[in-house]
This record gives structure tokens, C-alpha cells and sequence, in this order.
């Protein structure tokens, strides 16, 4: 008997915590008879100023900062910032690209990122993360992926750089 009560007691500690686990929680912007929203919202905490600076002659590199932006632009932790803001406290993502093969340049591209913070126009800006690397045609949406992932979290981690 003193057996099966050291048996059940780690059983029955296992299904009382994670009981409220299996409880459904309701979003607060969802609506009883409507779906939730399955799309993050912009918030003003979150929304993090950025301007992606690039420079570079290739193909591959012009198209990987075309990218940037618009994944900068769609995203909901993003704002990306216009000439007009430059007032504003950003993260600037500088981006420098040259062909990986001068004599071929459609084959690939390197591409080197700073992520830098700028108080405003006038002020000298202080660098936060840097990273090189190499990108061609087919691995070009994951490199964004992951640029976009690293900027992420170089925004949370020094979030306290833009509020005002």
C-alpha cells in the first residue's frame, strides 16, 4: 500500500499542474462570434524606428536591401522611417554589399551589416551589433529571415534607447 501511494502522489502532482495549462484563453481583441487576430498589432512600445542605409553595386545586394525594407515595412515591430524623421531616435541597419566574384557578379555577393543607433539628426551615432557573410540568388530570403530575426532582438535588447 505504501508503494502505489508514492506512485500516485507524482501522478497526481503531474495532472494538478497542468491543469490550468489545458485551459483556453480568449485574446482580449478577440469578440464572441468573431475569429481572433491572428496579426500582431502596432504598439507605440514596440514599434522600433528604422532606416536601412545601403550601399553597394551588385544585383544580389540591391535586391537583398529591397527586401529588408520590405519586410522592415510589413512587419508590425517595425516602423520603417522616412527622410522626414530624421529627427527621431533609430536603429540603423547599414548595409554594404560587393559581388563575392568581380568576374562574376549574378553567382553571389558578400555583404556586411552595422547596426547603429542614432539619437537624431546631428548626433553621432553608436554602433550596436555588426555581422559579414556571404548571400546569392537562392539563399536570399533566409538571409533576410535572419537579419531580420538578429535586428529583433538588437531592438529588445536596447529598447530603452528609444523612449523618450
Amino acid at each position: 500500500m505504501k508503494t502505489r501511494s508514492l506512485v500516485l502522489s507524482p501522478l497526481l502532482a503531474l495532472i494538478l499542474t497542468t491543469a490550468p495549462l489545458a485551459a483556453t484563453t480568449v485574446p482580449e481583441t478577440a469578440r464572441p462570434g468573431q475569429p481572433a487576430l491572428d496579426a500582431p498589432q502596432k504598439t507605440v512600445d514596440r514599434a522600433t524606428g528604422i532606416r536601412v542605409i545601403s550601399d553597394g553595386s551588385d544585383t544580389i545586394g540591391a535586391r537583398l536591401a529591397t527586401r529588408l525594407r520590405e519586410r522592415f515595412n510589413q512587419s508590425s515591430l517595425f516602423k520603417l522611417n522616412s527622410e522626414e524623421d530624421k529627427d527621431a531616435p533609430e536603429l540603423r541597419l547599414l548595409l554594404t554589399t560587393a559581388p563575392e566574384f568581380p568576374s562574376r557578379p549574378s553567382v553571389g555577393s558578400i555583404y556586411g551589416v552595422c547596426w547603429v543607433f542614432s539619437q537624431g539628426k546631428g548626433y553621432l551615432s553608436f554602433l550596436l551589433a555588426r555581422e559579414i557573410g556571404t548571400v546569392n540568388s537562392d539563399d536570399l530570403d533566409g538571409i533576410v529571415d535572419k537579419l531580420v530575426d538578429r535586428t529583433d532582438g538588437i531592438a529588445a535588447k536596447y529598447a530603452n534607447l528609444w523612449k523618450q
